[in-house]
């Protein structure tokens, strides 16, 4: 059941990933590819192992490759140099679920929702395609599909609600998503910061409500890919707050909010054709 009154961090459900345990194989990413019916596409690696290179319309959970190339070289008996040593960090990234979510917020129709559970959802039949969630996000985690609405991970709502595990945390091997009361996960998180581990997700900016509902944490083995994913992530974005006020216009506006709504989805709209021409541009070369 979707609400309006947001659920407190404590309420709820929440992630805590333990990033040691992740050996990168990337089940969680195809279980959630499969889960929610998304098609196969085409796709590239990043300059590291990551593939596809970022989250997209059709991709709502991407496992990150990390390198840590700052450790001593590896040498031969004869002290000569062989190769750098480096160290990979796989790091399973989707929507983050925050406390209180600056895409719902920004949202001028109300399509984004956050339910009882925490999840936030957003409802592509509501949805005009006018991209001030993916501007808002401070993760950068909605992306426009083909029918120019946006999408996203949805906390496999659909499965919590019906008593299951979201399907990544069901599919990883090696137990690295523990799933429950955010309450509960909460509290191992602070058990494990209070360990030495390095956490993120709890006592983040205000702006995403103070915390996120997946929290990942991590020994030093595994820190920097923690430090590297979210090294520009997480962070207030400036336009924020027009946003907001061009919602409450919409809201409250009356004739003014119909003619912003219908320009809205106008620029929407030729945004959309925009990327498809760039797109085929693309592919026919």
């Amino acid at each position: 059941m979707v609400v309006q009154n947001l659920p407190g961090m404590k309420e709820g459900y929440a992630v805590l990933v333990d990033l040691d345990k992740c050996i990168g194989c990337r089940a969680c990413q195809v279980a959630c590819k499969d889960w929610n019916g998304r098609p196969a596409e085409m796709t590239k690696f990043s300059p590291t192992f990551t593939n596809p290179p970022d989250l997209t319309a059709d991709d709502w959970k991407v496992v990150f490759y990390y390198e840590d190339m700052t450790k001593k070289a590896l040498l031969l008996p004869s002290g000569d140099k062989i190769f750098e040593q480096v160290d990979i960090g796989p790091l399973p990234f989707q929507c983050m679920h925050c406390a209180d979510p600056p895409c719902a917020r920004s949202c001028p129709v109300g399509a984004i929702k956050v339910t009882a559970e925490g999840a936030v959802v957003i409802n592509k039949d509501e949805c005009i395609g006018c991209g001030y969630c993916a501007t808002a996000c401070p993760f950068r985690v909605p992306k426009r599909g083909s029918d120019g609405k946006f999408y996203k991970c949805t906390f496999c709502i659909d499965r919590i609600q019906n008593g299951m595990l979201p399907a990544c945390v069901e599919a990883c091997p090696t137990g690295v998503f523990k799933f429950g009361k955010a309450s509960e996960i909460i509290s191992a998180a602070q058990d494990m910061q209070a360990k030495g581990k390095l956490v993120y997700g709890l006592n983040l900016d205000s702006y995403v409500g103070g915390g996120t509902r997946w929290i990942y944490a991590s020994s030093d083995r595994r820190s920097f890919a923690i430090k590297k994913h979210f090294a520009d992530r997480g962070k207030p974005v400036a336009t924020q707050q027009s946003r907001e006020i061009l919602k409450q216009l919409i809201v409250y506006g009356g004739a003014l909010g119909a003619l912003l709504l219908a320009g809205l989805e106008l620029v929407a709209w030729r945004k959309s054709r925009v990327e498809e021409k760039t797109q085929v541009k693309e592919e026919s070369r």
